[in-house]
Parts: C-alpha cells; sequence; structure tokens
C-alpha cells in the first residue's frame, strides 16, 4: 500500500506539472476524464514511465481541463491469471459510474483486457493503445474503438550498426529470459540474424538462469558482439526489471559490447542501437487522445508503428574503443563528455580575440595618422578643385578659417556680389553684412547647427549687392576639424537661383490667376489622375454636385461619385465612359448624352468637355468641365412640343382643306364641267366655232377638276389610312411620276405589318417633299425609292443621279423643305441624313426607331 501511494505522488506531482490548475479566467473550461491502464508499476518498469511521461506530454494540447486516472496490472508482481482477473473487475466496478472518455492501454494485457471485454467495461469508449507488439496480440483483433502505436523491433538494423563499428566481428551472441515478451523478442531476433548465419558464429544465451549466464558472459571470445533482447524472468523463475536490474548485470559481466532494443536500456553500460523510443511513441499516443476528445472517431486516426532512432552511449563507445565515425548518420550519442577544446575554447578564443584586439588597436592608431596626413593633402587638392570648378560654373566658393575668422571668397563674384573681382579676401562678418536682414538670423543658425552636428551646411536665402539690387543663392558647405574636435575651416559654394526664384514667381502668379479663374467661372471644373480619382475642383463644381466643402469630393473616384449614366438611366461601365476615357487614349471628348447625379441623389443631364492633362510626355490625367444644362433641355423639350402642336395643326388643316377640295370645289368643277356639256349640245349646228369654244372650256374645267382632286390627295391621302406606308407610297409614286411625266421605280421589304399613324405619316411627308425638291431641282426625269425595315428602325431613301447641291450651304439657306423634314423626322425620334455633291447626284436617308420585336409578320413591297 506504501508502494502504491508513493507512485500515485509521482503521478500527480507530474500531471500537476503539465496541467496546472485552471485560473480564474479559464475554469470554465469543460473537464474530460482519462484513464491510464499499464501493464506494469511505472515505478518497476522504466519502459512504462517513459511511455507515461510521453502520454502526459502529448496531452498538454488539449483544450480540455483533463481529470487523470492511472491503474496498473501489476504482471511483474501478479503475473498469475487469477489475480489479473480480480484486477480487471476491480477496475470495471471502480469506474462504473465515473466513466472515462478515454481509456490509454500502455502494454500487452491491458490491450487484451480491453480486447475481450471492453464493450462490458468500458462500453463505447474510445481506446488508444501503445507499449505492445502486433504479432504479441495473436489471434484477438482490434474493433474500431481502437487506434494507437505498435512497437515494432529492428535487431538487423542493430546488427548491421554493430558490424560497421566492429568490423571485425565473428561471433553475436543473443541474450535473453523466458517471460513471454523475453521469448518474442528472441523469435524476432532469430529470424531477423537467419540470413548472417552462415557469415557469423550465432550462440542463444536464452535458457539460463542469471548467475549461469553472467558466467557466459565473462568468458566470451574476442572479436563478438552482444544483442540484448529482454531478460525479465530468468530459468529459476525469478522475475527482473529489465533496465534497471538485468541490463547492468549482463553489460558489467560482458566481454564484448552490448547493444539493446529500447532507449530505456541505454545508459546502463551498453552500447545502443535501433531502438524504440519509448517517450516519442507515449507522446504519439497522447497526441491521438487529444484528437480523440476533439471529437475524432478512432476508425478515422490511423494506427502507426513506432519510430525507432539510432542512439548509442558514448561512454561505451568509449570503453569498446568504436569508432563514432562508423555510425549511421543521423544518430543520437548521449552522455558525451567534452574534450579540452570544448571545455575551455570560449577562454581560448577569448585570449586570442583580445591579443588580436589590441594588434587592430595599434595598427587603427596607424592607420588614423597616415589617414589625417593623406586627408590633408587631399583637402589641399580639394580646394583647388573647387575654387577651378566655381570659377568655370559662374558660382561662388568660400575658404572660411574658422580660428582667425578670415574668409576667402572666389568665383562669379561680380554677379553675386557686385565685386569687380574674381577673388576677395575679408572677414567672415563681411559675408554676414552681404546677407538680406531678414535672412541673417536663418544663416547663422544654420551655419551654428551644421558646426555642432558635424554634418553639412545647406541654406537658400537673399543677398545685397554693392549696387543694392537682391540676388538670390543657395548655399552647401562643410566643417574640417582638428584632432581635438574643434573646427578648423569651412569649405562650401553658393550658386545664384535668382532666375530659378523668379521662374517660380511667375508660377506662383500664374497659378493665382489660373485659381482666381477657375473659382470665378460659371462652369463646373474637376481634375482626375490616371485612378479617376479627384485632384483638384472649383467652387462652381461643388455647388453643382450638391457638395459643401471640397474634401468631400478630393481623392474620390469621379466616376462612382457622378454616377455617370447615359440619358436612359443605365450606368456607363468606366471603360466605356468618354468622360474620364481620356485618361486611357489621351483624346479628349465632347459629349452632352450622360446624366450625372448630385449628393442628395438627384440627377441633371450635362455637357461636358474632357481634355487630357500631360506632364512632359506623360499622360498624369485629365480636366474636365461641365454644365447643367437642365433648363436647355426643358427649352428644347417646350420647342420640340410647340412644333409638334404646329405640324399637328397643320396636319389637321391640310386634312380639312384637302376634304373641302374633294368634297365641295371638286364637286361643283364637276358639276360645271356637265352644265358646258349640255350648253354645247344644244347649241345649233349652225355656230360650230361656239360649239367648238365650249367644248374647249370644258375639257379644261375637266383638267382643273382632276388637279384638285390630286391636290386634295395629297393634302390628306385617305390611301394611309387604308392601305398602310407602303401602299401609299407607292401608290403617290405612281401618280406623281404620271402627272409630272417621271420614273420612279419604288422598292420596299421586311416592314412590320402595321406602324404607328404617327411614324407612316411622317415617313409619306418627307418621301412627298424629298420628290418635289428632287424634280425641282435635280434635273433628271429617273428617281429610286427605297422603303424597308431592319433591326429597330424602318429606312426611307429617295435617291437621283442628278445635279446635286451642296449640303451644308443647303441646310443654312432659308428654304423650309428641308428644316421641314427634319423637324418631323425629329417628333419620332428619327433623323435625316443627305448625301450630294455637285453634279454627284443627291440621296435623302430617312430613319425612324420602331421596336418590331413584337411583329413576326412582314409585308414585301
Amino acid at each position: 500500500m506504501c508502494r502504491r501511494a508513493v507512485r500515485l505522488i509521482c503521478v500527480v506531482v507530474v500531471a500537476a506539472s503539465l496541467f496546472p490548475q485552471a485560473s480564474p479566467a479559464r475554469s470554465t473550461r469543460e473537464v474530460r476524464r482519462i484513464l491510464i491502464l499499464n501493464v506494469f508499476d511505472p515505478l518497476s518498469s522504466p519502459g512504462v514511465a517513459e511511455l507515461d511521461h510521453g502520454i502526459i506530454a502529448g496531452l498538454e494540447s488539449s483544450p480540455y481541463q483533463i481529470e487523470l486516472y492511472s491503474e496498473d496490472l501489476e504482471m511483474t508482481l501478479f503475473p498469475d491469471e487469477a489475480h489479473q482477473q480480480q484486477f480487471r473487475e476491480w477496475y470495471t466496478r471502480k469506474y462504473h459510474d465515473r466513466k472515462p472518455d478515454v481509456v490509454i492501454a500502455v502494454g500487452l494485457e491491458p490491450i487484451k483486457f480491453l480486447a475481450l471485454s471492453h464493450k462490458v467495461s468500458f462500453p463505447d469508449t474510445p481506446i488508444v493503445f501503445c507499449g505492445s507488439t502486433e504479432e504479441m496480440l495473436g489471434q484477438l483483433k482490434l474493433d474500431s474503438d481502437f487506434t494507437g502505436v505498435w512497437e515494432v523491433a529492428q535487431p538487423e538494423k542493430t546488427l548491421i550498426a554493430a558490424l560497421h563499428l566492429q568490423p571485425g566481428t565473428k561471433h553475436v551472441v543473443v541474450v535473453g529470459g523466458v517471460g513471454e515478451y523475453d521469448r518474442y523478442l528472441e523469435a524476432t531476433a532469430r529470424e531477423s540474424f537467419r540470413k548472417y548465419e552462415s557469415r557469423f558464429d550465432f550462440l542463444y544465451l536464452t535458457g539460463l538462469d542469471m548467475p549461469a549466464l553472467l558466467e557466459r558472459l565473462k568468458h566470451l571470445p574476442d572479436q563478438t558482439i552482444v544483442y540484448h533482447t529482454s531478460f525479465m524472468q530468468d530459468a529459476s523463475g525469478a522475475h527482473f526489471i529489465d533496465a534497471t536490474q538485468s541490463v547492468p548485470l549482463i553489460a558489467s559481466a560482458s566481454r564484448a559490447p552490448v547493444f539493446v532494443v529500447d532507449d530505456v536500456d541505454l545508459g546502463r553500460g551498453t552500447a545502443g542501437g535501433d531502438v524504440l523510443s519509448f517517450a516519442s511513441d507515449g507522446r504519439v499516443v497522447g497526441e491521438m487522445a487529444v484528437r480523440v476528445l476533439n471529437g475524432e472517431k478512432p476508425q478515422d486516426i490511423p494506427i502507426t508503428h513506432s519510430a525507432n532512432v539510432y542512439m548509442f552511449d558514448w561512454r561505451a563507445l568509449k570503453r569498446w574503443g568504436l569508432n563514432e565515425s562508423n555510425l549511421p548518420p543521423g544518430s543520437i550519442v548521449l552522455n558525451r563528455q567534452l574534450t579540452i577544446w570544448e571545455s575551455y575554447k570560449w577562454y581560448i578564443i577569448s585570449g586570442i580575440s583580445l591579443i588580436l584586439f589590441e594588434a587592430l588597436l595599434i595598427g587603427g592608431l596607424l592607420w588614423q595618422r597616415a589617414r589625417r596626413r593623406k586627408a590633408e593633402a587631399d583637402l589641399a587638392v580639394t580646394y583647388d578643385r573647387l575654387r577651378l570648378a566655381v570659377e568655370a560654373g559662374k558660382s561662388v566658393g568660400w575658404d572660411w578659417d574658422v580660428q582667425s575668422g578670415r574668409d576667402q571668397w572666389f568665383g562669379d563674384l561680380q554677379t553675386m556680389f557686385g565685386i569687380p573681382a574674381d577673388s576677395y579676401s575679408g572677414h567672415v562678418e563681411d559675408f554676414r553684412r552681404s546677407i538680406h536682414p531678414e535672412d541673417r538670423e536663418l544663416v547663422w543658425k544654420a551655419v551654428a547647427d551644421a558646426r555642432q552636428s558635424r554634418k553639412p551646411y545647406i541654406a537658400e536665402f537673399r543677398v545685397v549687392r554693392a549696387d543694392g539690387t537682391m540676388r538670390w543663392i543657395t548655399a552647401k558647405g562643410k566643417f574640417y576639424y582638428a584632432p581635438n574636435g574643434d573646427p578648423e575651416r569651412m569649405l562650401g559654394m553658393a550658386v545664384d537661383i535668382t532666375d530659378r526664384k523668379l521662374a517660380e514667381e511667375a508660377v506662383r502668379e500664374s497659378e493665382d490667376k489660373l485659381r482666381l479663374l477657375l473659382d470665378s467661372t460659371a462652369e463646373a471644373i474637376y481634375g482626375i489622375d490616371l485612378e479617376h480619382r479627384c485632384t483638384f475642383c472649383n467652387p462652381a463644381c461643388i455647388r453643382t454636385l450638391g457638395y459643401e466643402r471640397t474634401d468631400q469630393v478630393l481623392g474620390k473616384n469621379m466616376h462612382d461619385l457622378l454616377h455617370h449614366c447615359r440619358a436612359d438611366g443605365t450606368l456607363f461601365p468606366i471603360e466605356e465612359c468618354r468622360v474620364h476615357r481620356v485618361t486611357q487614349t489621351g483624346e479628349g471628348a465632347h459629349a452632352e448624352d450622360e446624366v450625372f447625379w448630385r449628393a442628395d441623389g438627384t440627377s441633371f443631364p450635362t455637357e461636358y468637355w474632357s481634355y487630357p492633362q500631360r506632364r512632359g510626355r506623360d499622360l498624369v490625367g485629365a480636366v474636365v468641365a461641365f454644365i447643367d444644362i437642365t433648363e436647355r433641355k426643358l427649352a428644347e423639350a417646350a420647342l420640340a412640343n410647340v412644333s409638334r402642336t404646329l405640324i399637328e395643326a397643320q396636319e389637321q388643316e391640310r386634312t380639312r382643306i384637302g376634304r373641302d377640295l374633294h368634297d365641295d370645289v371638286v364637286q361643283r368643277l364637276a358639276l360645271l364641267s356637265i352644265e358646258l356639256e349640255g350648253v354645247q349640245r344644244d347649241i345649233p349646228d349652225a355656230a360650230p366655232e361656239l360649239r367648238t369654244r365650249i367644248g374647249a372650256l370644258r375639257n379644261q374645267t375637266t383638267q382643273i377638276t382632276n388637279d384638285v382632286q390630286l391636290l386634295s390627295h395629297e393634302l390628306h391621302s385617305s390611301k394611309l389610312e387604308y392601305l398602310g406606308i407602303v401602299g401609299a407610297a407607292k401608290n403617290f409614286c405612281k401618280e406623281f411620276g404620271e402627272r409630272q411625266k417621271l420614273e420612279i421605280d419604288f422598292q420596299s421589304h421586311d416592314l412590320p405589318t402595321a406602324l404607328p399613324n404617327e411614324l407612316s405619316l411622317s415617313l409619306f411627308r418627307v418621301l412627298q417633299e424629298a420628290l418635289r425638291n428632287a424634280t425641282k431641282h435635280s434635273g433628271v426625269k429617273r428617281f429610286e425609292v427605297g422603303l424597308w425595315g431592319s433591326m429597330g428602325e424602318i429606312h426611307l431613301t429617295i435617291s437621283d443621279l442628278g445635279a446635286g447641291f451642296d449640303t451644308e450651304t443647303a441646310l443654312k439657306s432659308t428654304g423650309l423643305g428641308l428644316t421641314s423634314m427634319q423637324e418631323r423626322l425629329r417628333l419620332v425620334g428619327g433623323e435625316l441624313s443627305i448625301n450630294s455633291q455637285p453634279k454627284g447626284g443627291t440621296t435623302i436617308h430617312a430613319r425612324v426607331p420602331f421596336d418590331s420585336s413584337s411583329d413576326s409578320a412582314r409585308a414585301a413591297g
């Protein structure tokens, strides 16, 4: 009981160090229970202890508060089945009301116990295992509740490493006990070494009691290596803790280096080998348990195999004269003792460094002295070069002896100071007096700052020449110091920048005038960069867009801010927007078909002009000017409405006159013709001349009747109402051609079955006016008329090969023919184009928009 209490205290101390109590901020973490079921007591098994420590380290990443329980099957002290059954039943009852969230099985017996009875003992509890090999489980199969790590011993790798360390080996001795795990490892070694039996003499010392084994090991022949499997029970039935009891006895008695299976057997006189790392396997198992706690199912976590490592003890290698350079690459060497160099290398390095530092210090002093001499020589050369440079460059240089105050000037003194010489020697106060009074404090402060900070002196100021005129100069200089740190002299150069200052002043004045112009103009103006961000805007732009301050617009994307829209309200993509496309094309634009938006969400029509802005040859942005044309649009709409009213009144009057002519005048003329015919019949045959005269009057009356009737049809064509535009146009061309003795070729195709009356009437009047003008001015007797439909438009053309005319002159003339046609088409959204050249013929082309998507039927002319 005392031993178990000690072990429990150890586990609690280890767990407490890895799972500290939750602080108030973390006290709300959920609790999870983990039961570790060990095959041996960790105090009696270093391997189990290492696995447990690794498991606890792997559990550190858990987000939960872990309650850790640890139980042992005590296979070392109670190996019989009766005791083991009692332990299992006791643990089942013990955790019946405190069900673990995960059970970790460490060793073969816990794995077997859980494989046989976990459905009853720990139902639905995930199990993670380690500390055994898959082969030792025999016929038992693990179900989906299990995952973990199988240990895999690799005796062959250890043998190969041992043979490299001791190339002259002739004998291989395998040492082991008679316990279950001892026999398993012996069988594994026999199988691995079978192919080497023809090369080496193998001896298996595995069925002896401990004293007999130790005696045999004391008399091993030379050129032998020993491979220790496991010795947990000898032939007499005595039990041993392999790592802490068997291994030290065997390693101390052996006359040959001993190589082992796992890492806990190292450090006890053994050489090492390809060993199982229990600590590493335990950590992997702990991390698997965390994954299960986080919600993963055991069957989704693949079972892995142990990751063995080459590990050796430096002390054993030295004892047996084994060369460390023959170890496998990546081998871990433990307990290496430091050489004299490794122990005292920092003292040696420090001493050598001190000697080198003193040598460098002495060399540095000598170099500094030589450098100073060279600097003095270079300074003299620099002074001469500076003098030559300023004299050639129309500048002024100076050399100021700080100690004496003497100041030498050289260069273009006439231009800068009005001194009629190329050199001048005076006192530094002479220079101070030449500085403009308002700038003296600035210049002397810059000199003092450069002197104190040992940085270059830079200043820009005004000087007053001897004749009273003022010049702007920019000056740069540098102090040179004595070894004690005091300034000895100052060399510098000044350049006259009066012309640049005057140019800058002119630019500022120009900018002020431009700013005044921008502020006072009524047009809204803004600038943009290549990303369409606003770079400036005038007050008119702010007012027009409805903002209060300039900073509400500056820096904003003007395309997004203005919401550029087409006339129909659809947004312009920025790549199609002509206002801002100038930043990509470099070409200006002018239009009045876009809609801008104000800050309050209202929109207005604009007329705008955009111009590219360049810096040198590079395009850097654009300037955009725009005006609100709302009132203009309203006036145009009102004018269009007046035009529509006038044309409608004109059509009504035409209709009235046409009907009056047809219903009244034509009828009366017809009656007059009939009466003349009756008078002609009643005249006696004795008066033939009178009969002939009345007959001629009757014929004239008939002709007048026909002309008036034709005129009434032109004024009001009833055929347009009944026959549609195609029939009315075709009939008009025929009648007009017959009356004027013309040849008119009329063609039509792809027209909708029905057109709005307003559209048909407009096209019909354009046809009438165009044919009358062509007959009057072309000088030819043949004309072509085309009437057809296309996608979204109706087209009418009247063409001839006559005299032609200058279109610009015709449009500026006082005649109403072309103007009347344009006004009629504008009322229905159409447009008129004229293609004519003197002696080159004429084509009148009228286009009228029409949505024919709903008209599937077409009429052929």
